[in-house]
């Protein structure tokens, strides 16, 4: 099947699930159609309670482990409006990419690479978790692009591609050694005023 038949069969599908009421019961597949992600993926939102609440049917006498789920569309279109995004930082904080200690910034991340061959260098682009869909989907047709696995430290002393994504995640690792700083520095007074009133 082609792009325009496909996008034709989903604007169908979108239309009818403008039209249906919010208590309309989804099974797993179309829920997983909704929100744009797989299967698979609803399944592990369901296993760690990250996911949109869903409906749990089981009889009594059904010793079966995989009962039958189904969603609220009202649940589904609440769970996916709280996971709107203002930019690539509110992006990572809502993907887990919590930085509180110098530790996080070691740890390897996943970072989108292109291979600049006139050159003959590799440039960073951004982390691989919060680029968005359609850069997602671009870097994976491109043949140059790939994946690395790379500290945040390390990605900073690298060679990017755009200024404005190095900028931010050089905001990031910056402030967060500033709080990291400034605390320490509080604590430290804090020991020092407890010896100069113990004496």
């Amino acid at each position: 099947m082609g792009v325009v038949e496909t996008l034709r069969e989903l604007s169908e599908v979108w239309r009818l699930f403008s039209d249906m009421p919010d208590d309309t019961t989804l099974s797993v597949d179309l829920a997983a159609l909704y929100l744009g992600v797989s299967v698979k993926t609803l399944a592990r939102y369901r296993q760690s309670g990250s996911g949109p609440q869903y409906i749990q049917y089981q009889s009594e006498d059904s010793k079966a482990r995989n009962q039958r789920i189904n969603y609220l569309l009202k649940d589904l279109r609440s769970w996916r409006d709280n996971h709107k995004v203002s930019n690539t930082m509110h992006a990572a904080q809502v993907r887990g990419l919590a930085f509180k200690s110098l530790i996080d910034f070691c740890e390897p991340q996943p970072f989108w690479k292109i291979a600049n061959n006139s050159k003959d260098i590799n440039l960073i682009i951004s982390h691989a978790l919060i680029i968005s869909d359609d850069d997602f989907k671009k870097n994976l047709l491109e043949p140059n692009a790939d994946v690395v696995w790379i500290s945040i430290e390390n990605a900073l002393f690298q060679k990017w591609k755009i200024k404005e994504e190095r900028n931010i995640w050089n905001e990031i690792f910056t402030s967060t050694l500033d709080n990291i700083a400034r605390a320490s520095e509080s604590e430290q007074e804090r020991y020092t005023l407890n010896d100069a009133f113990d004496e």
